[in-house]
């Protein structure tokens, strides 16, 4: 072979190989994508399917992608027909490479003691904080987080003559004007249905109310969605705030032999104030409050959400600026009782919704739970119909039937299944049983 053939056939391997590494590098990050797209789909439809065991009230099975494989191996070949060897015949030198991507998955059941410890713990108000300050719908989360809501005949009053009150103050700003809007479409939904009152509850022989997040009862609904309707224009939000507490008399600094360590305890739930000729403990305790922000007397209290709550009769009123002339320490605080799902009950909660939506009944009614939309327009919770839809976002076989959710539409199914997703990641370990205590909310 001659110097230029040689030349000829060196720089064609050299494209040819160049060739197979841009496609090797394009297939790869093909692959990257399927892998994505796969887990995305894989853990909606693992959602799905437990929705509709909610929905026949089947006992529910978890699980998830332990670990997603793929691999690279060679499917076909160029062949390059070079002159070259004696007589200069033509010979076909192959340098070609191919790529066939494929996913392949290990599902792990999540079934473990420390698994069903976490799910089975309520949302605490801080995870409700955390999704509040990143702008979730407040409407989503109380349907997602909430079970039900318990106040008193008086203090329930009290919200809807603020509320209104606030509507006619302030319907020149669009958002209020929208919300009391919508709070006023609920209001006459309600008063067209026979005998629609909240339920009432007895609490050491008080009488209270009860508002029930109930998908399957459209009276309870619309109560329950008024209520939260009218705290959420009141100024209904969850801060973090801090309390710091003297332990002990302030101790001079000739007591202390090594100054040294009292410093160390910086970090912990001690802080150690002043300098110099004396030094204060302080015990340092992070809770989140509740605030109707938008109330003439606006105040807090210290809550902890939790899965049953009773109203507390020990509250003391706090102090809060006059807004509107008023005497705002004659006023009585409300007490309102929260009371919130688990991660597991926000799963059964979905399947409520999608019986209420596919009844199992044959005849009966369809129901939508709806919320307000970022357009303020009215849009569903939960989309889902029987049949294999061309352009489903997520689908799955069930007991013989296909199910798809519509990707179009008035919906936020696939919202609500992100949201389920992040907070099962968030409670999916617990190494102690979850414990209960009140939630309160005073304005």
């Amino acid at each position: 072979m001659g110097p230029f053939m040689k030349h000829f056939v060196v720089t064609a391997l050299a494209a040819s190989l160049l060739l197979s590494a841009c496609g090797t590098q394009s297939h790869i990050a093909d692959e990257l994508t399927t892998f994505n797209e796969a887990q995305q789909k894989g853990t909606a439809q693992l959602v799905l399917l437990n929705v509709l065991r909610s929905r026949e009230r089947q006992p529910l099975a978890y699980s998830h992608f332990d670990v997603l494989r793929g691999g690279i191996s060679g499917s076909t070949s160029t062949a390059l027909s070079v002159p070259f060897g004696p007589g200069a015949a033509a010979n076909a030198l192959a340098t070609g490479i191919g790529i066939t991507p494929g996913v392949s998955q290990d599902i792990k059941p999540q079934d473990d003691q420390d698994f069903y410890r976490g799910i089975l713990a309520p949302v605490s108000a801080e995870t409700w904080a955390l999704y509040q300050d990143q702008n979730w719908a407040s409407d989503l989360l109380f349907h997602m987080f909430v079970e039900y809501i318990r106040l008193s005949r008086s203090d329930y009053d009290t919200i809807f003559a603020e509320t209104l009150a606030l509507c006619d103050r302030h319907g020149d700003i669009p958002d209020i004007a929208d919300s009391c809007s919508g709070l006023a479409q609920k209001n006459a939904q309600i008063q067209a249905l026979p005998k629609c009152v909240p339920d009432t509850y007895l609490l050491n022989g008080k009488t209270l109310l009860q508002l029930l997040n109930d998908p399957g009862d459209r009276c309870r609904q619309l109560q329950y969605d008024t209520l939260t309707e009218a705290m959420t224009i009141l100024g209904f939000h969850i801060a973090q705030s801090t309390t710091k507490t003297d332990v002990g008399p302030a101790l001079p600094v000739a007591s202390f032999h090594d100054t040294t360590w009292p410093f160390a305890l910086k970090g912990s739930n001690v802080e150690i104030a002043g300098s110099g000729s004396a030094y204060q403990f302080k015990t340092v305790s992070k809770d989140y409050t509740v605030a109707l922000s938008n109330m003439p007397c606006a105040g807090t209290a210290n809550i902890a959400v939790a899965a049953t709550s009773e109203i507390t009769s020990q509250i003391n009123a706090l102090k809060s600026n006059d807004k509107a002339g008023r005497d705002c320490a004659a006023v009585h605080p409300l007490n309102i009782g929260i009371t919130t799902r688990s991660p597991d009950g926000m799963l059964y909660y979905m399947g409520e919704v999608a019986r209420a939506l596919l009844p199992l009944q044959a005849g009966r009614p369809s129901q939508a739970v709806t919320l307000r939309g970022d357009n303020g327009q009215p849009v569903a919770l939960l989309s889902l119909v029987e049949g294999d839809l061309s352009d489903a976002a997520v689908r799955v076989d069930y007991r013989g039937t296909t199910y798809s959710v519509p990707r179009d539409g008035d919906h936020i199914t696939m919202q609500a299944f992100e949201l389920l997703e992040q907070v099962f990641a968030l409670y999916n370990r617990a190494s102690s049983t979850p414990s209960t205590t009140a939630v309160t909310v005073v304005p």
